[in-house]
């Protein structure tokens, strides 16, 4: 993403020969933002509601094993086990957090079907087959009973029997009072290891595992399958209304897959390219294609390539971040660079939509008034119409220290897109203060976020999104935080942390980075979804540079990945 390259620089000239090209964050700026957990003894099940599970005979709590597995799913790996409860707060020992989720509605009995969504991974429990004594394992939502599960009160007890559809219940293997020892499904029996107490938690951000799932997308032709960034645009115009239009950077080509779903190893084909989703909830891959638009006619370069390079397609680069429809036209602010490593410039590209194939039309390269020509503050945090639709809001970043950004707010006329002003902290202006930073919006205490930072408009407040640092060999802290505003020049509440980012790669934390808000994507739970993208391995430290095994590069580490943050968390 273009606005890495900055705080890259600034890296090298702090602490030595590090190789940069991507934007990164401060690590630790905020620390552990903690929230006190509602314990309440003898928790009743709710149709969805966030709860510890712990064994009446261990007083362990049920968990995903948090180690390089956590996020996979399990088709041999048996995960779930118990342990002490480690929580001390929101966004803390996510792994042990549990959504019981009810399937259909009505009262609540023993024999209403129930899913069990892990916090962490954003998987279900399941019941690997009907054996008496087999491991429990977490795996993407299917329809099949072995998701299946009934909580059942015990007859004059305040706790409960979990019972899947295969009549097996959910037990502490041998009365076990080890950490680590395995949760299994087993015959019912009266006995205090076959029963479980539920604690009910305040309903805690979640991993999105359907739209995780949903990029992992075949070897379709004239598609990408993995990239490192992700915005989303919703559209409206004509055909188009209800689709969502999904923008990438650095993205490889379905062809460069393998036939065993890898990458064969070798770089990125394109700089960026888009993908047009039919609504909200559909998610499933097939049903996403490509679009093309006419940028790259007669140059030899795809058309999948929705923005052209502003030279030489191998030697100089356009990311495209944040954008919004006007009309019939989709805004996207643009970063150039000369060499993918220092900025150069940024635009405003306006594509022409099609409303009946995706075959899109021209790209037209606009220069807005101030913009153009000044890479100190980079306008790519975010992009919001506002609900009348006359006015777009811009949000910039200018690097003030190492991982440490100043925002300021710019806008344009959905009329006229090349005519910008600038806050200034009490008037507009025709150009940016880049050097004072007078329009710098205040955050929690003062004017400074984290290098990773995105806003956007959600439910009627404007959200703000950062994350601690991503790039460097396992990074600690490693958080997702949100700040909220009633105003798009702030002031924005305190960052509060809200999700602890868990990938693994290689044995270490992979590198994540390009945060996004999706306003848009409402599920009915008044729940937010956030993503930021991996890109394989930290840098320095323990942290091998290999990325590729045998020819084998895992398209899945140069992905979107998804979070859930219930409103109610984060005052929306």
């Amino acid at each position: 993403m273009k606005t890495k390259l900055l705080a890259c620089t600034l890296v090298l000239g702090l602490l030595g020969a590090i190789s940069c090209s991507k934007k990164e964050i401060k690590a630790g700026k905020f620390g552990a933002v903690s929230q006190s957990t509602m314990m309440l003894a003898a928790s009743p099940p709710a149709s969805y509601a966030c709860f510890t599970i712990s064994n009446v005979f261990s007083g362990k709590v049920m968990e995903v094993r948090g180690d390089s597995t956590l996020l996979h799913p399990q088709s041999s790996i048996k995960n779930v086990q118990q342990n002490a409860n480690a929580s001390t707060g929101t966004a803390t020992a996510q792994n042990q957090k549990w959504y019981l989720i009810q399937q259909g509605t009505g009262a609540i009995t023993s024999t209403t079907p129930f899913k069990i969504m892990n916090v962490a991974s954003g998987m279900f429990l399941e019941a690997p087959n009907g054996t008496s004594g087999t491991q429990l394992w977490v795996n993407h939502v299917n329809s099949f009973p072995s998701q299946i599960w009934n909580i059942q009160l015990v007859t004059g007890q305040a706790y409960y029997v979990i019972k899947n559809s295969n009549g097996l219940v959910l037990t502490d293997h041998a009365s076990s009072t080890a950490n680590g020892a395995p949760i299994t499904e087993e015959t019912a029996a009266s006995n205090t290891n076959r029963y479980w107490n539920l604690t009910s938690i305040t309903n805690e951000a979640y991993r999105d595992d359907a739209l995780v799932t949903f990029f992992h997308r075949g070897n379709v032709a004239n598609t990408t399958v993995a990239w490192d960034q992700g915005n989303s645009i919703p559209l409206t115009n004509g055909a188009n209304n209800g689709k969502i239009l999904w923008i990438t950077q650095d993205a490889y080509a379905s062809s460069q897959l393998q036939a065993n779903g890898s990458l064969a190893c070798q770089f990125f084909s394109y700089h960026n390219s888009a993908m047009l989703q039919p609504s909200i909830t559909n998610w499933t891959s097939s049903s996403t294609p490509n679009i093309t638009t006419t940028s790259n006619a007669s140059t030899g370069v795809s058309l999948l390539e929705i923005v052209k390079s502003p030279g030489n397609h191998n030697s100089t680069y356009s990311w495209p971040g944040a954008g919004v429809e006007v009309g019939s036209n989709v805004l996207l602010n643009t970063y150039e660079s000369a060499n993918g490593s220092t900025p150069a410039n940024q635009v405003l590209y306006s594509i022409a939509e099609s409303t009946s194939s995706t075959t899109w039309g021209a790209a037209t390269r606009l220069t807005p008034n101030g913009m153009s020509g000044q890479t100190k503050m980079l306008f790519s945090v975010g992009m919001v119409k506002k609900p009348a639709g006359d006015t777009v809001y811009v949000w910039g970043a200018q690097s003030t220290f190492f991982n440490a950004n100043a925002i300021t707010l710019a806008r344009f006329p959905a009329s006229n897109p090349s005519s910008w002003s600038y806050w200034r902290g009490n008037s507009w202006a025709s150009t940016p203060d880049t050097t004072s930073l007078t329009g710098a919006i205040t955050v929690g205490s003062g004017t400074s976020t984290q290098a990773n930072v995105a806003v956007s408009y959600v439910n009627g407040k404007y959200v703000m999104l950062q994350l601690d640092l991503g790039y460097f060999c396992d990074p600690n802290p490693h958080g997702i935080y949100i700040s909220t505003a009633t105003n798009p020049a702030g002031p924005f509440t305190t960052p509060k942390l809200v999700y602890v980012i868990e990938d693994w790669y290689n044995g270490h934390l992979a590198k994540y980075y390009t945060p996004a808000l999706h306003g848009e994507f409402v599920n009915g739970r008044n729940e937010l979804m956030i993503t930021y993208s991996l890109n394989y391995n930290g840098q320095g430290g323990s942290c091998s540079t290999t990325t590729c095994f045998n020819n084998n590069q895992d398209p899945n580490y140069y992905q979107i990945k998804g979070v859930r943050i219930p409103y109610s968390l984060i005052g929306l």
